[in-house]
């Protein structure tokens, strides 16, 4: 059998210009997600009295929708053809959704104090749910966008690079202003119409605002430049299969699920600590609120500087095993973090940008390896489905999420940590930071496992996009054979 041989294609590297543009949507994005994980948890667990165990599970609610949303906004994304492009009208069919969720959810009015437990908790289950339709029917299409932009192996790498250089932007931004602000627990002497009128003394009620207000602003400004600035590509149109066919491609595409249930398990490992971070920081390592929040700052700090690095290690050792390494030294930190409780500032602020050099790897390492999968799909399907396998990625990160904070907050609760207890005992503490340790590494070693030997690797890339290439050359050439052929009887029959 005579062996097909591809042509190495010279890779066309993307400009600044766009490569700025594209990524510079995340800002808002992050900051708008940062509060989500670890501010509106604490927000509403304690400045508007909902039961902690209650939070979790109304988060966990809003949450369900999204396994049916994701999937039809990006099958519906992929098939979109108006004038504007199929991902940009989806980006700004979504940004006031988005924004409505914003306003509701991070400026409350104070007259939620004065309603019953129940009617705030059918508030956050509302507005919540809002604000998660709107970020759907943004982040996946814009994903899906970032994996079309180019079809190299590493430059995929420089594209989510970039982007989530940006993300990370936004997250120090969400982590700066409380610093910024001063923000800590109500202090004894605060009274309840003090809390209810928003100026208790280190409420989050003045944090909140002020991220609701920057993400409101930073949203529309982003979404102009990204028109703007960044082009989309062509769609390659392939001859169509039977959607069966398609979607046993899909589950039998043994490096899709690989990915997809790695990505679940470092998300919720993840998630399971940023959603207790804010209690763990003060109540177990015994930091005072703007010192926990200068913690936090390090962390994320240190994400943005180290996602350069993960970039050229993803290229250097390949993107699944600069990913693995990144997890196994996460792991190491949380493996210390029990040995540095009482022991003061510094040492825990030096470990959480430790653990923020870790936490950055899969922003920038995961979102390029899942555009590499959706190429081995687009080969298989013959069909450009970036839209409809990123928002599959997009449930594994939700879905991680929101077990990840369900399962941190209740078993935290159930266990007897109890946040808004004027003293915690001393196993209570033991139970919080039980949890926090522990979830992200029983997680994040079958993660890593799924991962270590990822099959897709940069000279296997590289073929799968030249046989697609081909392939698409091949059948445009036959649907121009087939119109020609067409066109002749029609023109004898004129003559």
């Amino acid at each position: 059998m005579q062996r097909l041989t591809v042509e190495a294609q010279p890779v066309r590297r993307l400009s600044w210009a766009t490569l700025v543009g594209f990524g510079q949507l995340a800002v808002p994005l992050a900051t708008a997600g940062l509060p989500i994980s670890v501010f509106v948890t604490k927000f509403y667990a304690s400045d508007l009295h909902i039961n902690l165990v209650d939070v979790g599970i109304i988060l966990f609610l809003a949450r369900i929708s999204d396994f049916v949303v994701d999937p039809l906004i990006g099958y519906v994304s992929d098939r979109t053809r108006w004038g504007i492009g199929r991902r940009r009208t989806w980006v700004f069919l979504g940004a006031p959704i988005f924004m409505l969720g914003v306003y509701m959810l991070f400026l409350p009015q104070s007259f939620l104090m004065q309603q019953s437990e129940f009617a705030r908790e059918v508030y956050l289950l509302i507005w919540i749910s809002v604000f998660y339709l709107g970020w759907t029917m943004i982040t996946i299409p814009y994903g899906a966008w970032g994996a079309e932009l180019s079809d190299d192996y590493n430059e995929r790498s420089r594209i989510t690079g970039v982007r989530e250089v940006f993300t990370l932007l936004g997250l120090a931004l969400a982590g700066s202003i409380p610093v910024f602000m001063g923000s800590g627990a109500p202090e004894p002497e605060a009274t309840a119409a003090a809390v209810t009128n928003a100026h208790a003394a280190g409420s989050l009620w003045g944090v909140m605002a002020t991220l609701g207000v920057a993400i409101l602003v930073l949203t529309p400004i982003g979404a102009g430049i990204l028109y703007l600035t960044t082009p989309e590509p062509p769609v390659k149109e392939m001859e169509h299969i039977p959607m069966w066919r398609a979607v046993k491609a899909a589950a039998t595409n043994w490096p899709f699920i690989r990915l997809f249930s790695s990505i679940i398990g470092i998300r919720l490992g993840s998630k399971a600590a940023e959603s207790l971070l804010l209690f763990y920081l003060v109540d177990a390592a015994g930091l005072l609120q703007k010192e926990a929040s200068q913690s936090l700052l390090a962390l994320l700090v240190a994400s943005i500087f180290f996602a350069p690095v993960w970039i050229w290690a993803g290229k250097r050792f390949t993107k699944h095993r600069a990913l693995s390494i990144a997890m196994m030294s996460g792991m190491i930190v949380f493996a210390v973090l029990p040995s540095l409780r009482g022991t003061g500032y510094w040492p825990n602020i030096i470990a959480f940008a430790a653990l923020g050099a870790a936490f950055s790897a899969p922003f920038t390492l995961g979102q390029s390896m899942a555009a590499d999968v959706v190429d081995l799909d687009s080969l298989r399907t013959r069909q450009p489905r970036a839209g409809l396998l990123i928002s599959f990625f997009g449930i594994a990160i939700k879905g991680g999420d929101m077990l990840g904070v369900v399962l941190a907050l209740t078993l935290a609760g159930w266990l007897g940590y109890d946040p808004k207890a004027a003293v915690k005992t001393h196993e209570a503490i033991q139970v919080l930071s039980a949890v926090y340790v522990l979830l992200p590494v029983i997680f994040w070693i079958p993660s890593i496992a799924l991962i270590w030997n990822f099959p897709i690797t940069p000279r296997i890339q590289h073929r799968i996009r030249a046989l697609i290439e081909k392939r698409v050359k091949l059948e445009h050439s036959g649907k121009l054979r087939r119109s020609a052929h067409t066109s002749e009887p029609e023109q004898q029959s004129h003559t």
